[in-house]
Parts: C-alpha cells; structure tokens; sequence
C-alpha cells in the first residue's frame, strides 16, 4: 500500500531507468511513436500529454505534481505520502467507499503516493471509462476531504508497514545510509515515507495546510491508450479548469552536502536474523547530469548486467561471499546515491565488503572491456523494448519525458547517446565517483559484538 514500486525504489529516490529505442516498424503500439504525441497546457498551467494507442482497449494514466517530502520538515517525516495515500479517502462529493464502488464496478484502478520530489497519481480503465477515471481523479486532486476516520485507519496501516520495516534488515540498512551520507537538515537523509514517530505525529490539519501546496502548474498529466487526443484535452480542461489555487511558492533549495571523509559505518543488530544485508554508498548525481549515461553503462557493467555485473560474477559466483550482490544508481532530480548491496553470510561481511571494493578497484582501473561495453549498449538499446509495449510502460516514460525536459523524440535520440559514451567517459566518472576510501557502509543482522548505531 505505501509503495508505487513502479515508480519509487526503496531508497525513496524516484528510479528512472534508461529509455528503450524508437519502436521497430513491425511493433504493436502507437503510430509514430512517442513523436505523435499530444502536448498542451491547459489554461490553469497543467501540462497533458495524450498518446492514442489505437493497438489496446484500455487506457493508462500517470501524472505528477511538483511537491514531496523535501517540502516536509523533519518531525512530519512522510506527510507528503501520508497525503498522497489519503486523497482517495473521501472527497466533497465521494465517500471512499462510492469512489471504490464506482471504480471497481467499471474494472478502474486509481492511487497516488509520493516520493522525495514528487507527488503521483495513476489510473487504468477501458478507454471507454476514461472520463470516469478523470472526474474521479480530478475530485481526490483538488477537493479531497481528509475524513478523520479514514485518516486514522490509514494510519494504522501505515504504522503496521513500518513496524515491519523495522525487522527488515534491507530496510534498516536503507536508512542507515541515509543518515550517514547526508546531514541531517537534509530531506535525503530520511526515508520518504516516515517513521513510526512521525506518522503517530501527523495531523488532518497537518494535511489539509500540505495539500494547499498542490497546484495545477505544477503537475504534469500523460494518458496512452485508444483515445482521441484532442477529445482527452477538452475533457481535461472541463474537469480540471477550475482547479485555480492561489499562487504557493513550492520551490526549496537543498542544503549542501559535504564530501565524505574516510569510511563511516553503522552496524545493526535485529534478533532473529540469521542472514545479514550490507549496503555501501557514495554521493551520486542527477538524472540531467551530463556525467549520467557514463555512469548509467559503468554501473550496469559493474553491478547489473547479466548475473549482476563483476560484483555478482566475481563476489557470489566466484567467492561464494554473497547471496545476492547488485549496484543501482539512484539518480532523479536530486543527486541521489550510488550503492552496492549484499546479502550475506554474516561471517562473510567483511570479506564481502573488501570483495567489493576490489571490484570497484578494478573497474576503475582498467574500466570495461569492449565486449563488456558492446552488451551494455546493446541492453539499454535494445531488450528495454519491453517497456514501449504497454500503456503502462508507455505513460510512465511520457511522464519521464516530461519531468526531466528530456522531449518527446529523445527515444529516437537514445541509441546514438549511448553509443556514444566511450570508454574512457565511463572510466574517468568511476574514478571521479566510486571512491574506494571516503565512503559509507550499513550492515545489519544477527545479534554480534559488533554493534555500533541503533538506525
């Protein structure tokens, strides 16, 4: 319930993969691609973008406003997704049960939640239903009502979640890292979606003033499916041409954050555990970074590609140190980490630790090979396909597109960006980033004398 896991990892940095090429001219899907798109902004500012996809039935919708839990202050941790989540629970003409009824007897499906930057909604209908799905959407959006009954059971559910959280040992080493690769006035250095404490804290009030912050300017809308543009556009601007708040001030400068200085560490002890999850982090950049798609193909070849990458070929296949061992890149509109995490023997962890980075030694020395290179290149060209051929996978890299002003031929684009980056770029960012001496490392586990934090 409290994660969109198509939209926000478990670092609670919105995840972005690399896009797919155009689509192949024997494909399903819409004709001329993401370039036939529709864009407009509507007359109150918000931005629609409406592909027909005239290949399904159905239609997928996926929207973002611009506020999230960096507009939060630390002891409302999760306000931003506690609000998210609680728009569908009753507006001024629906009920959260009307809205429920209405949706699942036409076979919809509507949410919203949030993430460190973002606030998103989504929906999925038969094209038939979609000015249903829209009214609906457009109700929970601006006249949600925040029925305190319906707060309170929310809540619980939420603390139940996070209850659990608590005996998760990814989930515990998650935070850790967050609090050691940020300071502490910084929102990255918290999870999106709360604590225990913060959401037992958190208040109607607190979400009818967080919801004053959501305005029509700044939220994008992108809908794929067997739909007639123009039409869509005109159904929107009735539905939503009247959401015209007072103008809020939503921007906020991030703090700064200092560079790493030798190697901090957090040690956790969960009883119970029997396995141990370790996770090691630098500071990263951002999506738009021009550094990006080096780093982007160096941490496929590192931590991802086939059996995950040299970590999982050298550290799980080799030395037999880790259950699971991957990289991700957790880049968005803030400069999100760089992690490598494990799973390990906990009379491994040390050894899978150095295990790692020798690898990131390695890499940094004699960077891919051009065999290495010419797989990377071809999976982020070619297998991500898969993405382009749902409507689901269709409005969320529109939404993408629009987020990060990357433009709608920027599929077409894609392969020559790639191809471009050469061994040498993906060489000199691994050098300029993954430090092998000035790093944070989060391990969590069986009860050992080892302990160090209490994250």
């Amino acid at each position: 319930m409290m994660r969109d896991t198509r939209k926000v990892n478990t670092y609670g940095f919105m995840a972005y993969p690399a896009l797919p090429p155009l689509f192949g001219t024997n494909s399903p899907g819409p004709v001329g691609g993401l370039s036939s798109t529709t864009r407009q902004t509507l007359s109150n500012g918000m931005v629609v973008l409406v592909l027909n996809n005239p290949s399904s039935p159905t239609v997928s919708l996926c929207g973002a406003v611009g506020v999230g839990a960096i507009h939060e202050t630390a002891d409302r941790s999760g306000l931003a997704d506690f609000t998210a989540s609680a728009l569908i629970r009753g507006t001024r003409s629906r009920t959260y049960q009307q809205m429920i009824t209405e949706t699942e007897a036409r076979g919809c499906s509507i949410g919203a939640d949030a993430g460190n930057h973002l606030s998103g909604f989504y929906g999925k209908a038969l094209s038939e239903d979609l000015p249903l799905m829209l009214e609906i959407l457009a109700d929970m959006l601006v006249h949600p009502t925040f029925p305190e009954p319906e707060m309170e059971k929310l809540r619980n559910q939420m603390l139940i979640d996070l209850r659990e959280y608590e005996e998760d040992t990814g989930m515990r080493t998650t935070r850790a890292l967050r609090s050691l690769l940020y300071p502490p006035d910084h929102p990255y250095s918290r999870l999106s979606f709360g604590t225990i404490e913060t959401i037992q804290n958190i208040s109607r009030d607190d979400m009818i003033a967080f919801h004053q912050h959501y305005h029509p300017a700044a939220t994008s809308i992108a809908i794929v499916g067997d739909v007639q543009p123009e039409a869509v556009v005109e159904t929107l601007e009735r539905i939503f041409g009247d959401w015209n708040p007072p103008e809020t001030s939503l921007t906020r400068t991030l703090p700064d954050v200092p560079p790493l200085s030798g190697v901090q560490r957090c040690n956790m002890t969960i009883p119970g555990k029997v396995q141990s999850d370790m996770v090691m982090g630098v500071h990263g950049i951002t999506r738009t970074d021009p550094d990006y798609y080096a780093f982007l193909l160096g941490n496929l070849i590192l931590g991802q590609l086939g059996l995950f990458g040299r970590l999982g070929e050298s550290v799980r296949e080799k030395q037999g140190l880790a259950y699971h061992v991957s990289s991700s890149l957790q880049a968005g509109l803030g400069a999100g980490p760089w992690v490598a995490t494990a799973g390990v023997n906990p009379a491994s962890v040390e050894q899978a630790i150095q295990a790692i980075l020798h690898e990131i030694e390695r890499f940094k020395r004699e960077g891919p090979t051009s065999e290495e290179l010419s797989d990377a290149r071809a999976y982020l060209t070619g297998s991500m396909v898969l993405v382009l051929e749902s409507n689901a996978g269709l409005v969320s890299t529109l939404l993408d597109l629009e987020i990060y002003g990357l433009g709608l031929d920027f599929i077409e684009r894609f392969p020559d960006i790639i191809n471009r980056v050469s061994r040498e770029e993906i060489i000199a960012v691994a050098r300029t980033y993954l430090s092998t001496e000035d790093y944070v490392v989060a391990v969590a586990g069986p009860p050992s004398s080892s302990a160090t934090c209490a994250a």
